[in-house]
């Protein structure tokens, strides 16, 4: 009888790990990666909150529910495929250029949320909590990036727009994100941070964000276009939390002038009596 238990239980754990896992194991090699023009707004369908929480897999109940379940195995599937030599290769590939931005910034309607992130300000005087608090309320360029590499790729378009217009920013925040990938690099940025004060103007160290990459699920990234840890991105985000435009790796001539209307266009939406 016991024996029989024991079978039963067995079986049903094969069952479930067949069922689940086996798919993702048997996944092939990734497809390579294409870089394509965005059309469709990119983001999250809700606006970020305080106690917001991204799904990171299925309950247990979820494995009898064969959409959830296909829906978590395509997503494992396409996680386990993009390791992070898949994103080294990609950006060597395309040199961070990862895809070519929107040829105009999207229409407030049809836009779009940035997701729910904390972050530790470099500030001394700030205190960790959510980045959409600043961002509540103002138009901005939110920089993000994971290395070296992105940091200098991506600030080329505030080099480059301040190079255009030394006052095309005015009334612009600019926000940076510095994500880590694992605990022990942000264990040494942070025992870093007073080092990283000493580069970084006072003036943009209240919106100079440490944050751990993980909090935001594979998932979430590649709805967001920001997967890639090599490269670098610049969003437009507007006073409601809805990004309105997006680039990835270094500025091109195209890219800088469509970031300049969608500047002014955004802007104005806030604030009419600004001229251009």
């Amino acid at each position: 009888m016991l024996g029989t238990r024991q079978f039963s239980t067995s079986s049903k754990q094969l069952f479930f790990f067949q069922k689940f896992f086996q798919p993702v194991i048997d996944a092939s090699k990734p497809k390579p990666h294409v870089v394509t023009q965005l059309v469709k707004p990119v983001g999250l369908n809700k606006s970020p909150a305080n106690d917001t929480k991204y799904s990171r897999g299925n309950s247990f109940k979820d494995l009898f529910d064969q959409q959830k379940t296909k829906q978590r195995t395509d997503e494992l599937t396409l996680e386990m495929s993009k390791s992070g030599m898949y994103d080294l290769f990609t950006f060597r590939k395309t040199n961070g250029k990862l895809f070519l931005a929107p040829k105009s910034y999207w229409r407030k309607d049809k836009a779009l949320y940035f997701p729910h992130m904390t972050g530790k300000p470099l500030s001394k005087t700030a205190k960790t909590g959510p980045i959409e608090d600043n961002l509540k309320g103002k138009t901005s360029i939110v920089r993000i990036f994971g290395s070296e590499t992105g940091n200098q790729l991506s600030n080329e378009f505030i080099e480059s727009l301040n190079k255009h217009d030394p006052n095309i920013l005015d009334g612009i925040q600019l926000v940076n994100i510095n994500w880590m990938e694992n605990a022990a690099k942000t264990m040494i940025v942070k025992l870093s941070m007073w080092s990283m004060r000493s580069k970084i103007p006072e003036t943009l160290q209240k919106n100079y964000f440490i944050c751990d990459r993980e909090q935001l699920p594979f998932t979430v990234r590649e709805q967001l276009m920001i997967n890639n840890l090599y490269t670098g991105y610049i969003l437009l985000v507007d006073s409601d939390l809805k990004i309105r435009w997006i680039a990835s790796g270094g500025v091109t001539e195209d890219e800088l002038q469509t970031l300049l209307k969608s500047l002014n266009g955004v802007r104005n939406e806030l604030d009419p009596k600004i001229t251009t």
